[in-house]
């Protein structure tokens, strides 16, 4: 038996079953999705995963088909969630803006913390103010200070004068 098989097989069953599944989206998604339901597995889990190590190895393709298959089979916030593993990976490890990515969350507060996360401030301000939320406005004027962003910052200032 590989060194990888009993590896797998000294987990829990329902980390194996995880695991499994995760593999398997990318080669057969129906199936995946089928055994992700039968066995109750944590899908939006399992999505996340699979929409990271996608971002990881840059396989946009299969990304964007991936994102194709589970659209309509999660709910909004679960679907920013799992954008987000992809968004964070893009930010994080290949220091590239998704703006695709980041275009196809549903929440304005996804967009505000995801445009931060890619050093978007002035992008994060206007998706903020426009949907009207103190608290977003709030962190990236706090975002700006700490980057220097001073024309951001003063952006900020002036609409949170305008709504406190």
């Amino acid at each position: 038996m590989s060194r990888q098989l009993v590896k797998l097989y000294s987990w829990k069953p329902c980390r194996r079953r995880c695991v499994i599944a995760e593999a398997l989206v990318e080669k057969n998604f129906d199936l995946a999705f089928q055994v992700i339901y039968e066995f109750t597995l944590p899908a939006v889990d399992i999505y996340a995963g699979v929409a990271a190590s996608l971002a990881e190895r840059k396989k946009g393709g299969q990304l964007t088909e991936f994102f194709r298959n589970i659209k309509g089979t999660i709910e909004d916030d679960e679907w920013d969630q799992v954008l987000g593993a992809a968004i964070n990976v893009y930010a994080n490890k290949h220091k590239e803006r998704p703006d695709r990515l980041i275009d196809m969350l549903t929440s304005s507060h996804r967009k505000v913390l995801a445009c931060v996360v890619c050093g978007r401030l002035k992008s994060a301000f206007q998706i903020a103010s426009r949907s009207g939320s103190v608290a977003d406005v709030q962190y990236v004027a706090h975002q700006a200070l700490h980057a220097n962003a001073l024309p951001v910052l003063d952006m900020c200032k002036q609409w949170l004068a305008q709504y406190m």
